[in-house]
C-alpha cells in the first residue's frame, strides 16, 4: 500500500483473486489461491468447465458406441447410446453457454478502486474500506486498478488531492482500455466523504467510451458487500423513489439555489439546518427531495432511479431565471455512489458554480467546500 505521507495519487494494478499478483508501485504480493479444492469445485462448476468435460466425454463414448451398433446390426440398446450421445450433446453446449456468460460477466470486466483516506474520520476505517473494496473487485474483475490519496483537513488543498485524485482515475480508465480491449464495462468502486464524492464525480464526468457502473456498500446483508448502483451515463429511468418541493429562504439571494437530498427519511433532523444554512450562507431557493424510508432499496433500478429523479426534479424545478445563471449549492445525504453520480451529471460542465456543504460533527453545522473565495 502507499504511504500515509505520500499526498499524490498513483496507480497500483492488481490480478483477479486467483491469479496474478499485485503489480506497479508497492510490488509483488501474490493473490494465491483462496478457495483450495471447494473452491475449485464452484469454479469448475460456475464457469462450464465441469459441463463442457462430462458432455464432451458423454457425447463422444456414447456415439461411438451407437455407431458401433449401427456398423455391426447391433440394434439392442442402441436407443439408449443415442439418448445418452444426444444429452451429453446437450451438456456440452450447455457448458459453452456457462463459459461464454463466464467470461462475458468477469473477465471482460475492470475495476477502479479510487479512495480520498480522510484522517479526521479515521484513517483505519478508510485502510478498512479500501482493502475491502480490492478485495471485491479482483474477485469479480480480470483486472483491478486502485488509486488513492490522503486528505489533509485542509479545503484548499484537499480540493486539489481530489481533483488529482478524479484525473488519475481517468488514467486509470485508459489503463484500462489498453490492458483488456475485449471489457466493455468498467465497475469504479468509490470509498471517500458524500461531499469529496460529488466533487470528485464533477471533475470525471459522465461522456466515457467505457460503461462505467459505480458501485455502493450494501448495507444489508453484507454479502457481496458491494453492488452495482448507477451509471455514470445518462440512462432512462420511470422510477421516482423521491418526494420533491421548492422552497423561497427568506432574505436570499434570488440567483442562488441550492439541492438537498435526505435520502435516509430524517425529516426535519435535515432539513432545519440545511434551512439555516442557506439562510446564513444567503441562497434564496431550496429544492429538498426527500425519501419515504430511511433505507433505499440495494438495486440498481432504485439507485438510478435517485438520480434520474434528481437531475430531472432541479432541471424541472420552477426558479426564477436569476437562479439559472447564478451559484448553486448541495446538501447531501446516504449513498457515496449516489453523490459521485450526481456530481458527473449535474455539475461536470461547470463545476464552478457549485458548493458542496458537508456536516461537522464537531461543530453540528455545514461547512462550504469548497471555501469560498475571498472577496476583494
Amino acid at each position: 500500500m502507499t504511504d500515509d505521507r505520500w499526498d499524490g495519487p498513483g496507480l497500483t494494478v492488481f490480478g483477479s483473486a486467483t491469479g496474478g499478483g499485485r503489480a506497479g508501485r508497492a510490488g509483488g504480493r501474490s493473490g494465491g489461491d483462496r478457495g483450495g479444492w471447494a473452491g475449485g469445485l464452484r469454479a469448475a462448476l460456475s464457469d462450464g468447465t465441469a459441463a463442457v468435460a462430462v458432455g464432451g466425454a458423454l457425447a463422444g463414448g456414447l456415439g461411438v458406441e451407437a455407431a458401433k451398433s449401427v456398423v455391426v446390426g447391433e440394434a439392442a440398446g442402441r436407443w439408449w447410446f443415442v439418448v445418452g450421445s444426444l444429452a451429453g450433446t446437450a451438456l456440452l453446449v450447455a457448458g459453452f453457454g456457462l463459459r461464454e456468460r463466464a467470461h462475458r460477466q468477469v473477465r471482460v470486466q475492470v475495476g477502479i478502486v479510487a479512495t480520498a483516506r480522510d484522517a479526521g474520520r479515521g484513517l483505519a476505517r478508510a485502510r478498512q474500506y479500501e482493502q475491502q473494496a480490492e478485495e471485491f473487485s479482483r474477485s469479480t474483475c480480470a483486472v483491478t486498478v486502485a488509486t488513492a490519496v490522503t486528505l489533509s483537513g485542509d479545503p484548499a488543498v484537499d480540493k486539489t488531492r481530489v481533483e488529482g485524485l478524479a484525473d488519475e482515475t481517468f488514467n486509470a480508465l485508459m489503463l484500462a482500455q489498453r490492458l483488456t480491449p475485449e471489457a466493455t464495462r468498467v465497475n469504479l468502486i468509490p470509498t471517500m466523504p458524500l461531499h469529496l464524492a460529488f466533487w470528485f464525480g464533477a471533475r470525471l464526468g459522465h461522456t466515457h467510451s467505457r460503461e462505467v457502473r459505480v458501485h455502493a456498500v450494501r448495507q444489508a446483508d453484507g454479502s457481496p458487500p458491494y453492488f452495482a448502483a448507477t451509471a455514470l451515463r445518462a440512462t432512462e429511468s420511470a422510477t421516482t423513489p423521491l418526494t420533491a418541493s421548492v422552497e423561497a429562504i427568506a432574505g436570499g439571494d434570488p440567483s442562488r439555489a441550492a439541492l438537498a437530498l435526505d435520502l435516509q427519511g430524517f425529516g426535519r433532523q435535515f432539513t432545519d439546518p440545511v434551512r439555516e444554512t442557506c439562510r446564513q450562507h444567503a441562497i434564496g431557493h431550496l429544492l429538498i427531495l426527500r425519501s419515504a424510508g430511511s433505507v433505499l432499496a440495494e438495486d440498481a433500478v432504485t439507485y438510478t432511479g435517485v438520480v434520474e429523479q434528481a437531475r430531472r426534479e432541479w432541471l424541472a424545478a420552477a426558479l426564477p431565471s436569476a437562479a439559472r445563471t447564478g451559484r448553486y449549492a448541495v446538501f447531501l445525504s446516504g449513498s457515496v455512489a449516489i453523490s459521485l453520480a450526481l456530481g458527473a451529471r449535474l455539475a461536470a460542465s461547470d463545476p464552478g458554480r457549485w458548493t458542496v456543504f458537508s456536516f461537522d460533527r464537531d461543530t453540528h453545522s455545514y461547512q462550504p467546500f469548497p471555501l469560498p473565495e475571498p472577496t476583494r
